[in-house]
C-alpha cells in the first residue's frame, strides 16, 4: 500500500526518468553488442529489440498555423527492468 507523503506526481516523475534511464543503457548495450558481436545475436535480439507503440499523428489546424503531434514509445527488457527499479526506489527507498 502506498503511503499517503508519497505524492502520485513524484511516481509518474520517477519512473518517467528510470524509463528514460533504461533505454540509455539499452542503446548503450545495443552499440556494444554491435562492437563486439555480429548484428542480430541472440543477446540482442532477446535483450534489446525493443516494441513500438505509436499514437498519432493528429493535427492540429488553427487557420494560419497547423501542428502535427505524433507519440511513439519504444520498449525493451531493458526498459522495463528500468521501470521497476524506479519502482523499487520510489517503494522502498524514498
Amino acid at each position: 500500500m502506498m503511503s499517503r507523503d508519497k505524492p502520485i506526481s513524484h511516481l509518474i516523475l520517477i519512473l518517467f526518468i528510470s524509463a528514460i534511464g533504461g533505454s540509455v543503457i539499452g542503446e548503450s548495450l545495443r552499440l556494444i553488442l554491435r562492437f563486439i558481436a555480429d548484428e542480430g545475436s541472440i543477446v540482442e535480439r532477446a535483450l534489446l529489440d525493443y516494441f513500438s507503440y505509436e499514437i498519432g499523428p493528429h493535427m492540429l489546424n488553427l487557420i494560419i498555423l497547423s501542428f502535427q503531434f505524433a507519440l511513439t514509445l519504444n520498449f525493451n527488457v531493458i526498459t522495463l527492468l528500468g521501470i521497476f527499479a524506479g519502482w523499487y526506489y520510489f517503494k522502498y527507498s524514498y
